[in-house]
């Protein structure tokens, strides 16, 4: 039976990938591209909960109402048949995972959070800047407010609990589906130092340059035909 892995990033743009004509490095979502399928003509949802619907019943938002209860879930359907589910990172949704398929979820349980801190403020710290406290939960475990170590970063917490349960999964060579929601890029777009240096000088030039020099890009990728599908002018 084959394994599942539904990466979402919150609130990107196709063309904020490598694989499809971005300036910005992703090799890692890059690789997965090159051994799958890198849709050319294909829609998504505007909105990140829009989105998170789609991925998780097949169905527009508007068929699953807001808090996917007029549907079953990708999870609901799996679990019976034998398989380990699991959730990491977002959730943003009025439903226990654990009652719609799930076996493990580990994450928050609003819209967005403080990458650093998304709880109170840790001792010898200031209060942090953004925050949201928002409810957590792990597994049947409620925290609220969430106040973490100080090594925390959310996306690379959220990476650290999936690859946990993947190496679970080997150990017991059992089938999986696994949903890797990430806050990022949502906002409040909070990035580690060393990366936000890669890219220090990539927008000075502006917002049109960098524009036609990614479509450029995507035609030579084969994404695009210029006599067909042009660039259009930049909204202002």
């Amino acid at each position: 039976r084959p394994n599942f892995l539904v990466i979402m990033t919150d609130d990107m743009g196709y063309s904020d990938l490598g694989c499809y004509g971005s300036e910005i490095k992703t090799p890692h979502l890059d690789k997965l591209a090159k051994g799958g399928i890198r849709y050319t003509q294909a829609y998504n949802t505007s909105k990140c909960w829009t989105t998170r619907i789609s991925l998780l019943t097949g169905l527009y938002h508007i068929q699953s109402g807001r808090d996917f209860q007029h549907t079953a879930l990708v999870s609901e359907v799996l679990s019976p048949a034998g398989y380990q589910c699991w959730w990491s990172g977002k959730h943003h949704a009025n439903f226990n995972p654990h009652e719609r398929g799930f076996h493990h979820f580990s994450g928050f349980l609003g819209g967005a959070i403080n990458f650093w801190n998304p709880g109170n403020a840790r001792p010898g710290e200031p209060k942090p800047g953004w925050g949201s406290n928002y409810a957590w939960a792990f597994d049947d475990k409620i925290i609220q407010p969430y106040t973490p170590d100080k090594d925390f970063y959310a996306t690379d917490r959220f990476t650290d609990w999936a690859l946990a349960w993947l190496d679970d999964a080997s150990a017991k060579n059992d089938p999986f589906f696994l949903y890797l929601a990430y806050n990022a890029p949502h906002w409040p777009l909070h990035a580690h130092a060393k990366d936000i240096a890669k890219y220090e000088n990539t927008y000075r030039k502006g917002y049109k340059p960098v524009r036609e020099a990614r479509y450029d890009r995507q035609v030579k990728m084969g994404l695009f035909d210029p006599k067909t599908a042009p660039l259009s002018d930049p909204e202002q």
